[in-house]
């Protein structure tokens, strides 16, 4: 009887210590939520076998989860994250060729880049000095591609994230938005007919 009233005892201090510390919390990602908006980016890929980053650099356009990615230098590329799929050209004169058609994929990169995190979809850690998060993946498919993702704020308008695959390998991007107002030409580009 003793030992029951000491466990219980155990637990509501567990339980409070919990409440108070907010242990069950799920991480408010709204900060990081572009639902529209462009700007530049600067994106660096370290492979492990390389003793130099592979730069590049380019403008993007956020609109509703969807993103168009236009890198400029090294070499000039278009990619369409869509939940249709993930398109690629690197001619404007061509159509675009479909990369992956993986639904589960495309939505977690597009909400990757436009800070639209879901909480299900990642085992979250906080990074208390920097306000940086650590994401690892919690999604099977997903996991095989991901070991985990570093994602940080710099004001309103900088975000950095860092990818890194089951290689070692890691991606740099930071993204710099410029404005959060669309011309119709930025609509179209976000489409997979223009």
């Amino acid at each position: 009887m003793l030992s029951n009233i000491c466990c219980t005892i155990w637990l509501v201090a567990v339980l409070f210590v919990c409440l108070a510390t907010n242990c069950f919390a799920q991480s408010d990602f709204s900060e990081f939520e572009v639902k529209q908006g462009k700007g530049e980016f600067s994106q660096a890929k370290h492979f492990t076998f390389l003793k130099r980053a592979i730069k590049s650099q380019g403008e993007f356009v956020i609109f509703e989860r969807q993103v168009y990615w236009h890198t400029l230098l090294p070499v000039k590329s278009e990619l369409l994250l869509l939940t249709s799929g993930i398109y690629r050209r690197t001619d404007t004169d061509q159509d675009y060729q479909v990369l992956t058609q993986d639904k589960q994929i495309n939505q977690l990169l597009a909400n990757l880049l436009s800070g639209q995190i879901k909480n299900s979809d990642w085992q979250i850690t906080t990074e208390d000095q920097t306000g940086c998060y650590q994401l690892v993946p919690t999604l099977i498919e997903v996991a095989k591609m991901f070991k985990q993702v570093k994602l940080c704020r710099e004001g309103d308008s900088q975000r950095e994230i860092v990818i890194t695959d089951q290689q070692n390998n890691h991606t740099n991007i930071i993204m710099k938005i410029t404005t959060k107002e669309l011309s119709q030409g930025d609509m179209e580009a976000i489409k997979l007919t223009h």
